[in-house]
């Protein structure tokens, strides 16, 4: 559509004649119908007086024009050239949003992704450690299981006092398992409230515990993938648009 009919159009919806729409635009009806038939093109001043008499503000006008307008024309008017610029922008802008929007999905798809399959911020490699009991203040970490090396020879020099003696460490055993997703170390010490206990890792009993965790990172690091893959497309299909 050119601009002269699309000025036709418009006075035609608002019920004007020609020489009523020149009237109020101040100019010849002979001009007006010059800028009908795409004879002459408007001043910036004429151009701001069409859109006095018709009521409509630049942006009102230009929603008519903008896909269907002979644009390399129109920009021949400074106020509508300003506009085309202004347009220009807020979609510069819109892409980039769009582009940068889809380059951190899919970087942080990849990131999450990679994250729960290679279990890095939760990891699935539990290890257990065994304690036999607690200890106190000054006993060695092995009291429980070489004890005898910490009694005098005096107090198991009978085969009686050697039983006596295992039994009630025995009964001072109170084993307990602990579990972590952290290696601890072959052993480590932790404070209770009666002393501390040792425990040992037990190297036979590492296991493989999937985490619900994980299984979430890499779903929603597909979905963010995905998206950034889409958002990419989309931008692509707008800019070949424009």
């Amino acid at each position: 559509m050119t601009l002269g009919q699309y000025i036709k159009q418009l006075r035609q919806q608002q019920a004007l004649s020609q020489p009523q729409l020149a009237t109020q635009m101040t100019v010849e009806q002979s001009y007006l119908s010059k800028l009908e038939n795409d004879h002459s093109i408007p001043s910036n001043d004429v151009f701001r007086k069409l859109l006095a008499a018709l009521q409509l503000d630049l942006d009102s006008f230009m929603a008519g024009l903008t896909e269907q307008g002979d644009r390399q024309n129109l920009t021949q008017i400074p106020d509508i050239e300003a506009w085309y610029q202004n347009l220009d922008k807020h979609r510069l802008a819109r892409r980039r949003s769009w582009l940068i929007t889809a380059l951190v999905c899919i970087s942080l798809g990849c990131a999450l992704f990679y994250s729960g399959y290679r279990t890095i911020f939760l990891p699935e490699h539990q290890y257990e450690y065994f304690s036999h009991g607690e200890l106190r203040e000054g006993e060695p970490l092995d009291l429980y299981t070489r004890w005898s090396r910490y009694v005098s020879e005096t107090e198991i020099a009978s085969r009686e006092d050697f039983d006596a003696m295992r039994l009630m460490y025995q009964k001072r055993q109170a084993p307990e398992l602990f579990f972590s997703f952290e290696y601890r170390g072959s052993a480590f010490v932790q404070p209770v409230e009666n002393g501390r206990r040792y425990f040992e890792l037990k190297a036979d009993q590492e296991r493989s515990v999937p985490r619900a965790g994980n299984a979430w990172m890499q779903f929603i690091g597909m979905v963010l993938f995905v998206a950034g893959l889409l958002g990419l497309f989309i931008e692509r299909r707008y800019a070949r648009a424009q």
